[in-house]
């Protein structure tokens, strides 16, 4: 055969062994895919033979030398490198010993220029997986931000907060509740949860999240509703106030503010158990919400579908948010009570007359819609100038406050009672008729009369008392809020005028002007 035609043929050759070796190693494992690679390698060295002789073997199986150094590293260049003396030694003439170093180092340097480059991919991959969590975190973060920035309502800050816990957008733990911290009872009070009640319901979630392709705004808007939340969760986390003890994982967690990990249940902690036989997870996290050293609640996440460990990097993750939430549910709670307070009498603690004339706007029938009649009491005390005149405003204040209390014992469920100044209250009684209302007007009257009060032995009667008037919408002459205040003020003076101390109703007398 020529040499050019052994030239040919060699071409050919690698060319069909590089086909084939590239049709199969992509199919095989890795190992194998490195195995078929070096020899496929050893074989056209091997070739090169067939065609040219052994004359160049010792410097041809570099190649192979090269080639199992880099797939297997050191070890597959230092045996490469023994393997190749003997091939040489088989087809050659003599022990090439000198070749022996030189092949050892070729494979070595191979084996570790191979565990560099590899060991660079793997950093490399890292860092980028590393900032990709945390580009995402700091996404998560900003849309958290920019919502919660937004409301002082602590029921969608509650919303926000759940949702970009659990959702596959956000940090994608499988289920999230918050407790809040009872400053009264020492105790935390279930309040709300987001994710599944078990493996089953937790799927189905997820595969309407994923054929709806919401975002995580879309579940912000969303998450509420029953298709992404569990009733019964809700139900039994409604029903659950833990203790905050030092010795429970909860007390623990908000006493040393920091995160708490637990990998399985200790018999030996009733707030683990308790939670194990309620929500069936053996492993949680429990996040302290915690701003300027005030407890506001605990965060609790799991894994209860696809039973992904929670590391501790997770929890150092996710402190930056639960760091937020108790910033943004300490403003609203604190928000809430400044507004409960505007809305309340300083003296009675009832509410007041701007709290009134929202909600009789509220309650007031609507056009068309007489159905459902709003009534309204107003009551004053008898001589109460008298009283104070002779008793000072001081004792005057001691008896309004238990008066307001008298008032409250005495309406059901339901009906509100204001302060509207001085001596001057009010009862509001929705979806109630006249007949109703004088029955209750009339019980307040006699549990006032019966109460014993600091200084009625001065009042003319010996005893304290109150006049009482009544109002319904029900009456064919009153047709807005202003004219049932009227009706009733209008029976007040009536009762005033009929002696004191008895209820009289807007209804046999002359209409409204």
């Amino acid at each position: 055969m020529s040499k050019l035609g052994a030239i040919i043929l060699l071409i050919i050759a690698a060319v069909g062994l590089s086909l084939t070796a590239n049709l199969i190693r992509f199919h095989v494992s890795a190992f194998l895919n490195q195995l078929i690679f070096s020899v496929a390698t050893l074989i056209l060295v091997e070739l090169s033979v067939y065609f040219y002789g052994s004359n160049h073997l010792h410097w041809s199986i570099l190649l192979f030398i090269t080639t199992a150094g880099y797939s297997f590293k050191l070890i597959g260049g230092i045996i490469g490198a023994i393997f190749s003396i003997f091939l040489v030694y088989l087809q050659t003439e003599g022990i090439p010993l000198v070749l022996l170093p030189v092949y050892l180092l070729i494979g070595s340097g191979a084996g570790y220029l191979s565990q560099y480059l590899l060991n660079k991919k793997k950093n490399h991959h890292r860092w980028l997986n590393m900032l990709m969590e945390q580009s995402k975190h700091l996404q998560v973060f900003r849309e958290v931000s920019t919502t919660m920035q937004r409301t002082l309502q602590q029921d969608l800050l509650l919303k926000v907060i759940l949702t970009s816990v659990t959702a596959g957008h956000g940090l994608g733990f499988n289920r999230a509740m918050i407790f809040l911290a009872s400053n009264e009872s020492k105790s935390l009070k279930g309040i709300v949860g987001v994710g599944p009640m078990d493996v089953k319901k937790g799927y189905e979630v997820w595969e309407k999240i994923s054929e709806d392709r919401l975002k995580l705004s879309d579940l912000i808007e969303h998450n509420f509703d029953s298709n992404f939340t569990d009733p019964e969760l809700n139900a039994l986390l409604h029903s659950l106030e833990i203790p905050i003890d030092e010795h429970n994982v909860f007390g623990l967690a908000l006493s040393s503010q920091k995160p708490v990990i637990v990998r399985g249940i200790e018999k030996e902690d009733s707030s683990q158990v308790l939670i194990y036989d309620l929500f069936q997870t053996e492993e949680f996290a429990v996040i302290p919400l915690i701003n300027q050293g005030k407890n506001i609640g605990i965060l609790f996440i799991d894994n209860i579908v696809n039973k992904k460990p929670i590391t501790l990097m997770d929890t150092e993750n996710i402190l930056p948010l639960a760091n937020q939430a108790a910033i943004a549910l300490d403003h609203a709670n604190l928000y809430e009570q400044i507004e409960e307070m505007a809305l309340r009498d300083g003296l009675t603690g009832l509410l007041n007359q701007r709290a009134f004339q929202t909600i009789l706007n509220e309650h007031f029938p609507s056009k068309g819609n007489r159905a459902a009649p709003l009534s309204l009491i107003i009551l004053d005390i008898d001589f109460f100038k008298v009283f104070n005149d002779k008793n000072g405003h001081l004792l005057g204040n001691e008896v309004l406050m238990k008066l307001a209390r008298v008032i409250v014992e005495s309406i059901r469920p339901g009906d509100y009672s204001f302060r509207f100044g001085g001596e001057e209250f009010v009862v509001l009684l929705p979806d109630t008729d006249l007949e109703q209302a004088e029955i209750t007007a009339e019980t307040i009257r006699l549990n006032v009369e019966r109460t014993s009060f600091p200084g009625e032995k001065t009042q003319p009667n010996g005893t304290l008392t109150v006049s009482v008037g009544t109002a319904c919408t029900d009456h064919r002459d009153i047709h807005s809020e202003n004219e049932l205040i009227e009706a009733a003020d209008q029976a007040l003076y009536k009762a005033k005028n009929a002696g004191k101390n008895t209820v009289i109703s807007f209804k046999e007398f002359v209409s409204i002007d």
